[in-house]
C-alpha cells in the first residue's frame, strides 16, 4: 500500500522525460479551466508492502502541471522493527509529477486506475487547497496505521470533508468483509503468508465492517467511490465522472473473497495425522515418529511464540484477544527435545512426548471451542494443528504401551 521514499531517487532519470510531459491533448484542461479532482488507485506489487495496493489524488489545473498528492510515503528509519513491534510508524504525504507517478508503477507492473470526480469548482478547490496545505514540511507526517489510517483512508477522508461529509453519509451499509477476510483474499497467492496472517489476527479482525470502514482499502475505497452519487447546485449524480486505465498490470486480479482453505488444510492435515497414528503401533518407525513430533513441534510452537509476540506488542490492535496462542500451544516447542530423544531411542523420554503432544492437544482443541464461542475464526487454524495434534498423541500413546 506503500511507495518507499527512496524509490523515486533510483528511477528518477529514467522517468524524468515522461515526468514533465502533459496529457494528451483531448484529456488536457484548457488553461481557463478550474480545477480537476481525481482518484488514482494501484494495483498490488511484489513486495509485502505493496501487496494491498495504494491510493492517491491526482488535481490538475489548466496550464499546471497534474500533482499527485501521496500519503504513502516513508523512510526506511520510519519503519525500523522497534517502530514496527511499538506501533508507531510515521508515514508522510509527499507530491510527484503524474508521469512519473505512472512511470514509477509501471516499473513495478502495478497496474494504475483513474477516477475522475465529478464536483463543482467550489469544492475542487477547497479540496485543492487543503491537500496544498497538508503537504506543507509542517503538517505532511502522520501516525501509520494499517485498517484506521492509511493511505487510502487518508483519500477517503479528505474527500469526506471536501464534500461536507457527504460521502460518509452515503457509506452507511453494512458490507460483506471483515479484516481477516481482506487479509486472506490479498494473500490468495501466498499460502504461507496467509496462514500468517490468519493465526496473528485476533477476534476484532472478524467484527463486521460497514462500508465506511471497510472502504480502507483502494479496491474497495474505488468501488463505493463508483456507486455513490452526491447532491450540489446542479442537482444529484455519481460521484464518479469517468474511469479510465493509465496502465494495466500484468498481474492475476486480486480474487473478490478468500480462498477456500479450511478443508485442504483438514484434509491434508488429517492424513497426516493417521499417518502419525499408525507409526507409533510399529516399533521399528518409533524413531521416525520423533522425528515427526521434532516438525509438528516446530512448527506448531513456532506460530504460538508468533501469537505471544504480537500480544506483547503494539504492532496492531487486530492481533490483540487472540485466541489462536491457545490453538497453536508455544509449550508445543517442548516436543523438539522430546522428540529428538525418542529419535536418538530413548524409551525413557516416550512418556514425556506423550504428555506434551496430549497438553497441547488439550490446549488446542480447547482454544477452538473458545474462539469459536467469542466470535473468533479460527477454523483454518485448527483444521491444520488440531488433526496434526491428535495424530501425534495417538502415536506417541500407542509408542509408549508398546514399548
Amino acid at each position: 500500500m506503500n511507495f518507499r521514499s527512496g524509490s523515486r531517487i533510483a528511477v528518477a532519470s529514467a522517468f524524468f522525460v515522461s515526468s514533465l510531459a502533459p496529457r494528451a491533448s483531448a484529456d488536457a484542461l484548457a488553461p481557463t479551466a478550474g480545477y480537476r479532482i481525481a482518484v488514482l488507485t494501484m494495483g498490488p506489487g511484489d513486495q509485502f508492502v505493496s501487496r494491498f495496493g495504494h491510493d492517491a489524488l491526482l488535481v490538475e489545473r489548466g496550464g499546471l502541471p497534474s500533482l499527485v498528492y501521496n500519503y504513502g510515503t516513508y523512510t526506511e528509519q520510519a519503519i525500523a522493527p522497534h517502530h514496527v513491534l511499538g506501533g508507531t510508524l510515521l508515514y508522510y504525504l509527499s507530491v510527484e509529477y503524474l508521469g512519473r507517478t505512472v512511470a514509477a508503477y509501471r516499473a513495478q507492473n502495478r497496474s494504475v486506475g483513474e477516477q475522475v470526480l465529478n464536483v463543482d469548482q467550489a469544492t475542487a478547490e477547497r479540496l485543492a487547497r487543503a491537500l496544498s496545505l497538508n503537504s506543507e514540511p509542517a503538517n505532511t507526517t502522520y501516525h501509520y496505521d494499517f485498517g484506521r489510517d492509511n493511505c487510502t483512508t487518508r483519500v477517503r477522508d479528505a474527500l469526506d470533508r471536501a464534500l461536507g461529509g457527504a460521502l460518509r453519509a452515503e457509506l452507511r451499509g453494512a458490507s460483506h468483509y471483515t479484516y481477516r477476510d481482506h487479509a486472506l483474499r490479498f494473500t490468495a497467492d501466498s499460502p504461507l503468508l496467509g496462514l500468517i496472517f490468519d493465526v496473528g489476527l485476533g477476534k476484532t479482525a472478524d467484527q463486521p465492517l460497514d462500508e465506511w470502514d471497510d472502504a480502507f482499502l483502494p479496491d474497495r475505497l474505488a468501488y463505493y467511490l463508483g456507486q455513490v452519487s452526491i447532491t450540489d447546485a446542479s442537482g444529484s449524480h455519481p460521484l464518479v465522472a469517468r474511469e479510465a486505465t493509465l496502465f494495466a498490470a500484468q498481474r492475476e486480479p486480486v480474487p473478490a473473497r478468500p480462498p477456500l482453505r479450511a478443508p485442504w488444510y483438514a484434509l491434508a492435515s488429517s492424513t497426516l495425522g493417521v499417518l502419525f497414528a499408525r507409526a507409533g503401533r510399529r516399533p521399528r518407525l518409533r524413531r521416525a515418529l520423533g522425528l515427526v513430533g521434532v516438525a509438528v513441534g516446530s512448527l506448531v510452537g513456532a506460530l504460538g511464540l508468533f501469537v505471544l509476540l504480537l500480544l506483547a506488542t503494539n504492532v496492531h490492535a487486530a492481533s490483540h484477544a487472540n485466541f489462536n496462542a491457545l490453538v497453536c500451544p508455544a509449550w508445543a516447542l517442548l516436543l523438539v527435545p522430546t522428540g529428538f530423544a525418542v529419535a536418538l531411542g530413548s524409551k525413557q523420554r516416550l512418556r514425556a512426548f506423550e504428555l506434551v503432544a496430549a497438553s497441547s492437544l488439550s490446549f488446542a482443541a480447547a482454544g477452538t471451542l473458545v474462539a469459536a464461542a467469542y466470535g473468533q475464526d479460527s477454523v483454518r487454524v485448527a483444521a491444520l494443528v488440531v488433526p496434526l495434534l491428535s495424530g501425534l498423541w495417538l502415536g506417541a500413546r500407542a509408542a509408549t504401551r508398546t514399548a
